[in-house]
């Protein structure tokens, strides 16, 4: 059986962080992207979406992620995948709908519709994302998509049964499920 200890699963999570940052270097959004400067934001802020490896400002990434009106949704998730990921991570945004926001801007990202290369740094996100919120009791409120990831578009409702046999996996979900928030929606039996 694999080995998923808090420790593994955040080492996991680091390296699928580290890959989503090599995968994504140098993305940016389409050059003719545009979105409504009275509900988004400025010109100014449409510009640094253009810019590769940018660090954006927190409220600037969270009306980003939040829209869902981009005429190119997955060049725009692409460029700020990285940042959007560790900021999920470390639970310095949370959705305030619950999971199926943050599922609805991976969905019309189109992420498994990407080169292999780019889907499998996704995936391996997520994946890992979902062992390290079951597992460590340290881990922040927010949690992936459960439940209703499938129905958004983000594939298995519950990757970590690849992980984890079927009583691992019951052992370790009352533990996960104490630990709820925003994100925090049990996952599927």
């Amino acid at each position: 059986m694999t080995d998923v200890g808090p420790a593994s699963a955040r080492q996991r999570l680091d390296a699928a962080l580290s890959g989503l940052a090599t995968t994504f270097r140098g993305m940016t959004a389409r050059p003719d992207e545009h979105n409504c400067e009275c509900h988004w934001g400025s010109a100014e802020d449409l510009a640094r979406l253009k810019e590769a490896d940018t660090e954006l400002d927190p409220d600037l990434l969270h009306r980003t992620w939040r829209a869902i009106d981009w005429s190119d949704h997955p060049a725009v998730l692409r460029r700020i995948l990285p940042q959007f990921a560790t900021a999920l991570v470390d639970g310095s945004i949370e959705p305030l709908f619950g999971p199926e926001e943050a599922g609805r801007c991976f969905a019309l990202g189109h992420w498994r519709r990407r080169p292999a290369e780019q889907a499998a740094a996704v995936e391996e996100f997520l994946a890992a994302w979902w062992v390290y919120t079951l597992t460590a009791a340290d881990a922040p409120r927010a949690r992936p998509p459960g439940a209703r990831a499938e129905r958004r578009g983000l594939g298995d409702a519950d990757p970590v049964a690849a992980d984890l046999g079927d009583g691992e996996r019951s052992r370790r979900r009352p533990a996960a499920g104490r630990r709820g928030g925003a994100l925090g929606a049990r996952p599927a039996r």
